[in-house]
Order: structure tokens, then C-alpha cells, then sequence
């Protein structure tokens, strides 16, 4: 998720790939230490 998410994939891309929505892959990103983006991409 987190390769997925640093490469540029949307939250509902990576979930969709994998079977979660977006905000499940947002709450394990966020667990890991990742670093969100706004909803333009850009770094928060």
C-alpha cells in the first residue's frame, strides 16, 4: 500500500486493487507513517 500511495495512486485506487476502500488504506497508511496528501497531491 504504502509503495502504491508513494508512487501517486489515489486512496480508491490502491483499495480497489486490493479489495479495502479508501479509508481502510488510509487508516493502515497512516499506522505506518506515511505522510497523506491533500486531495490536489500535495504533501500536508
Amino acid at each position: 500500500m504504502a509503495r502504491r500511495y508513494e508512487s501517486g495512486e489515489s486512496l480508491e485506487q490502491i483499495g480497489g486493487r486490493l479489495g479495502f476502500n479508501g479509508g481502510t488504506v488510509r487508516n493502515h497508511l497512516t499506522a505506518c507513517g506515511v505522510a497523506m496528501r491533500d486531495s490536489h497531491g500535495r504533501p500536508r
